[in-house]
């Protein structure tokens, strides 16, 4: 859901927080009591991306219903490393991890792009009772795993059971908090009883709970199989050269049939470079890569390369910490934020060709009412009004913004620095930070007073609860407002999708009036690629659906 800007392709949170970039989400059944926690570290992880082409010019591409040919390497730039190759200690709500995960263990569900709806991939249903606190999980039959064993109810069970097992430290832990017990009804049917109502469950396990790994084969080798991941999706695993890259390797069982997966081969490139990955692509070294980094769109179109966009909740920022002096007074958050321009930001930071906004919402969300903003319009005057009045009780408004090391993050905090400069009674200073000092300070600690941050939610629920209730754990602006509280609650509730968008657009009101984060550049999450791939389907969490992607025939 977030992460904080490192390098244009390293990024310190959702390009700094949570757990992924995240979503449009369409009206669906929702619920009270699901308490999902995003994990702390997908916040502040590596993010962005591009792709690559061989035409003159570059354009939007929907090649997902085409058909590639059978055979030849699909090699896919990645900005990053993983940590682990299992699920539980994988960022599989971040389009970082996701993709390579999909590749070996496909998906329960996924994210459709745009819509936000949940869609079937192994998990054929899943459906509430009438009190939306006990789900019905049912599979598609006779699925495998690649070591031959069944892909059943029971190996859900004990995927979930392992996230929930404190000696796991699984960075799904808190979202499988929220599942009392499930029972094995029979090989393919899950009961799935929850410690409180939630509609939007689907959601949840489409974003955190969707890879299940083989229990045979981690039982053989828990320590192992990290290293060695045994699932039921298009490819099996062959080597891994950290921090060069990963090759996967055609499922000959895969459950699908023998006509898929197209490419006999998948390799994993980690570049870190933004500009190296690019160019990379360009020249064919590699077919694909998807990003969160602004300017990447244009660059890519720049490039001759084909490209597929989607904007989602959320966006890099300013976080303030709502607990800490000077920012626990709304004013002081009201005068910085007012200060500032979001299109003078994109000049300068993004050279013009980022999104600025004005709201965590995307501009057509399904959410919210046509023109909710979350942050307030640039007004100096009024700014340096509300610092003089601070100024005058004897609370001048001094901070530190903590921002990760890098070049993009710099302009951004230059910008910033330049123009409260120009306002008396004001001082800011700016601290540097190495990516993982910052994810410690910023994410894990939240010893901050102003930091950099982005977050790209998968969701709206659980993302944007986890990120603004305040008793989350995960919710880093330490931002706590009961009317925020209580429409959380009821969109989560409700199952009229008036009523949650009326929640959802009264939860932006009060975010503008308590003025808890200034937002400026939209969540874009944009995969670029080659002439070459077709088939791309990009899910609503940056994921690509590795059964449907290959070369053009």
């Amino acid at each position: 859901m977030n992460s904080a800007r490192g390098n244009p392709d390293l990024i310190g949170g959702d390009r700094c927080v949570g757990a992924g970039r995240g979503t449009r989400v369409a009206a669906r059944r929702r619920g009270r009591a699901l308490r999902a926690v995003v994990p702390a570290v997908a916040a502040l992880l590596v993010l962005a991306a591009c792709g690559g082409g061989d035409e003159k010019s570059g354009k939007d591409a929907d090649t997902s219903t085409v058909t590639p040919k059978t055979g030849g390497t699909l090699t896919v730039a990645m900005a990053s490393d993983m940590r682990s190759m299992d699920p539980f200690g994988a960022l599989s709500n971040s389009y970082t991890d996701n993709t390579r995960l999909n590749t070996v263990y496909d998906s329960l569900f996924w994210h459709e792009a745009r819509t936000g709806k949940v869609m079937p991939q192994i998990g054929e249903s899943l459906t509430p009772d009438a009190g939306n606190t006990t789900w019905t999980l049912k599979l598609k039959p006779n699925v495998k795993f690649s070591d031959g064993t069944a892909y059943d109810a029971a190996a859900v069970k004990f995927t979930w059971d392992l996230h929930a097992a404190p000696e796991r430290k699984s960075y799904q832990a808190g979202t499988v908090q929220a599942i009392k017990s499930t029972e094995v009804v029979d090989p393919t049917t899950l009961k799935i009883t929850l410690n409180g109502a939630n509609a939007n469950f689907d959601h949840i396990v489409a974003s955190n709970l969707a890879f299940i790994v083989s229990p045979a084969a981690y039982s053989k080798d828990p320590a192992g199989f990290a290293r060695n991941p045994v699932g039921a999706g298009p490819y099996t695993f062959k080597e891994w050269n950290p921090g060069d890259h990963m090759t996967f390797v055609k499922n000959p069982t895969y459950w699908q049939g023998k006509d898929k997966p197209y490419a006999d081969q998948v390799v994993f490139k980690i570049i870190q470079d933004s500009t190296q990955a690019l160019e990379t692509v360009v020249a064919g070294s590699a077919d694909l890569k998807v990003s969160v980094n602004a300017e990447d769109p244009v660059k890519a179109k720049q490039k001759g390369l084909e490209t597929k966009t989607v904007t989602i909740i959320g966006g890099e920022s300013l976080y303030f910490n709502n607990k800490r002096a000077p920012f626990d007074d709304p004013r002081a958050r009201r005068a910085v934020s007012l200060a500032l321009d979001a299109d003078e930001v994109d000049k300068i930071s993004f050279n013009g060709n980022g999104t600025p906004t004005h709201s965590i919402f995307p501009p057509d969300s399904p959410l919210v009412d046509p023109g909710t903003e979350t942050v307030q319009r640039t007004d100096r005057a009024e700014a340096q009004r509300l610092l003089n009045e601070l100024a005058a009780e004897g609370k001048p408004v001094n901070f530190t913004y903590s921002i990760p090391q890098n070049a993009n993050a710099a302009k951004t905090a230059e910008y910033i620095m330049t123009q409260l400069k120009t306002l008396k009674n004001i001082d800011v200073k700016v601290a540097p930070m190495a990516i993982a000092a910052f994810q410690t300070d910023i994410v894990i600690n939240k010893n901050y007073q102003a930091a950099m941050f982005s977050y790209y939610l998968s969701d709206a629920e659980p993302g944007l609860y986890t990120n603004l209730s305040s008793t989350s754990p995960n919710n880093y602006l330490q931002y706590a407002n009961p009317t925020v509280d209580e429409n959380l609650e009821k969109a989560r509730t409700t199952s009229d999708p008036a009523q949650r968008k009326a929640a959802y657009t009264a939860v932006a009101g009060q975010l503008r009036q308590d003025a808890a984060l200034w937002t400026y550049q939209s969540s874009v999450v944009t995969g670029f690629h080659r002439s070459v791939v077709v088939g791309m389907v990009l899910t609503n969490d940056g994921m690509v659906m590795m059964d449907r992607i290959g070369l053009k025939t």
